[in-house]
């Protein structure tokens, strides 16, 4: 069996394992020394009698030592972890749930649209302008006035004659001038008719006058609601967009994020032991400018 097949890893190209003598173990890729990752190199002592190796050096890097997952003495199965990197992998994950509950939170939040605006009420058109019935009056009354001065024209002609005929009786003079005051009072009382009559016809046209001038400025406010509420409709369609806009590139950097965060857990490596055996010492080899360990295991495998 060989070595390379018990040797396992999160993902491949992160470690890189090397093995003394004529042959070489598999591995899943190789790494460079800049990464905090896991990285084995096997080195074994074997006799030409054996197929299985006496004893087993792996050197491996790691990011803490919590990360070594075995101890001197320690009797490890075939398969058994002997390094990982158990709490960045914690805390890649703590992140992982907190970047997918903030995703879907996002994703749960849809933004109403603004309702379009509704048109005002229609404004009731004036009826048509009639001043028929008040004009009628006005020459009503204006005729009236014209035949009762004629009547007293008339009558101040007659009673002129009168006046000059001799022996006349004074009765049939008093009668005529009764007439005549009797026309006079009539002419006055026309005149008032006359000038109600217009007085109303006046009053007509300023009532027309001020409802078209009403009409006027109701059908101005009607245009000032209909102008401000489109404003107001192009104003919230506007911010319903830019939140539509900040939706989508918030929710492609929490797609980012979460993606930068599952390679991460991905290129976490594991190393695992191929042989049963015992840890016979852990030395450890010193600390890269990154910060890694490094620790060279030293197993002893026993003989099947």
């Amino acid at each position: 069996m060989q070595i390379g097949q018990f040797l396992g890893w999160g993902t491949a190209g992160l470690v890189t394992v090397a093995v003394a003598g004529n042959f070489s173990i598999p591995t899943n890729g190789q790494t460079d020394g800049t990464n905090n990752n896991i990285v084995a190199q096997v080195t074994t002592e074997q006799t030409t009698e054996q197929t299985q190796p006496r004893r087993l050096t792996i050197t491996v890097k790691i990011a803490e030592p919590q990360d070594l997952k075995v101890s001197e003495g320690s009797q490890i199965k075939t398969g058994q972890i002997i390094a990982s990197r158990d709490r960045a992998t914690q805390r890649l994950q703590a992140q992982k749930r907190q970047l997918n509950l903030s995703l879907q939170k996002l994703q749960s939040y849809q933004p109403l649209p603004p309702t379009p605006p509704s048109l005002p009420p229609t404004i009731k058109a004036l009826p048509p302008n009639s001043y028929f019935e008040q004009e009628a009056m006005v020459e009503k009354t204006k005729t009236a006035i014209t035949s009762i001065e004629s009547q007293i024209e008339v009558k101040e002609k007659e009673i002129e004659y009168l006046q000059e005929v001799e022996n006349l009786d004074t009765i049939i003079l008093d009668h005529e001038t009764v007439k005549l005051n009797q026309l006079k009072s009539k002419l006055t009382s026309a005149i008032r008719d006359y000038q109600l009559a217009m007085g109303k016809l006046q009053t007509a046209k300023d009532s027309r006058a001020y409802q078209e001038y009403q009409a006027s400025l109701a059908t101005a406010r009607r245009v000032e609601q209909m102008n401000t509420s489109r404003s107001s409709y192009e104003r919230q369609l506007a911010e319903y967009q830019q939140q539509l806009a900040g939706r989508e590139f918030q929710e492609a950097q929490l797609q980012g994020k979460l993606n930068e965060v599952e390679n991460a857990i991905a290129n976490l490596s594991v190393v695992k032991s191929p042989y049963d055996g015992t840890v016979r010492r852990i030395k450890w080899l010193g600390q890269s400018p990154d910060g890694s360990l490094t620790a060279e295991i030293t197993l002893m495998v026993r003989n099947r």
